[in-house]
């Protein structure tokens, strides 16, 4: 049984983040692996273990909300990492999983330390869509992130097993590559492997990438 553990969904999640969740749901059972999500809100105890952690985007008052229980959890979130946990993370939720962010009123704020990153507040709002040739998807953030780690690129940094973007839309949906590699990661930590799919595998994956081309046109990349 794999579990999939959900940071904070009421307050981190509205940017159609939920579906990443969903779509790793789905694509473990379609490709014969045993999966449960379970939600981790402010206050409750963290499961004795997890095999994959995923945390959404929120608001700077979301961000608030959750910011001393992330505090209070953060030693275990960090073990996990350390021991082959991958993470993904999504924009607001990627700052708080760095080791800072900065506000804009100036206030520098200590993460989770789970990324070696670090996040500031910017005063230009980036909303976009974006096309590349490894990631497609919608951007909607007022900040800028930077990483001392070879790890970190543009616009899915990669950190071990682990990954963060600001690309919503939701990400994992409209790249499902990125959701089978962070299922196989969590399934060889039971020792199970990520088997050949269903059919509708294939079909999901077709429709993901016209939903890419169509960005790319919209762009006229």
């Amino acid at each position: 049984m794999i579990t999939i553990l959900h940071l904070y969904p009421r307050e981190l999640g509205i940017n159609g983040d939920v579906g990443n969740v969903m779509a790793l749901l789905k694509r473990a059972e379609w490709r014969g692996l045993d999966a449960r999500v379970l939600d981790h809100e402010v206050g409750a105890e963290l499961p004795q273990t997890a095999d994959l952690v995923h945390i959404g985007s929120g608001p700077a008052s979301g961000q608030e909300l959750v910011l001393d229980d992330l505090r209070r959890i953060a030693p275990r979130l960090r073990e996990w990492s350390a021991s082959g946990v991958p993470f993904v993370a999504i924009a607001a939720g990627w700052q708080l999983l760095g080791r800072t962010f900065q506000r804009a009123d100036g206030n520098i704020v200590e993460g989770a330390g789970v990324f070696p990153t670090d996040s500031r507040a910017s005063t230009k709002r980036i909303v976009r869509e974006v096309w590349t040739e490894d990631a497609a998807g919608f951007e909607n953030h007022g900040s800028v992130t930077t990483s001392d780690d070879p790890g970190f690129a543009w616009p899915v940094a990669r950190f071990g097993g682990s990954l963060a973007t600001n690309l919503h839309g939701p990400f994992l949906p409209m790249n499902p590559a990125y959701a089978d590699e962070l299922l196989s990661a969590a399934a060889a930590r039971s020792g199970q492997a990520l088997g050949a799919g269903e059919e509708r595998v294939a079909l999901v994956d077709e429709r993901a990438a016209r939903s890419r081309d169509a960005i790319r046109a919209r762009l006229r990349l």
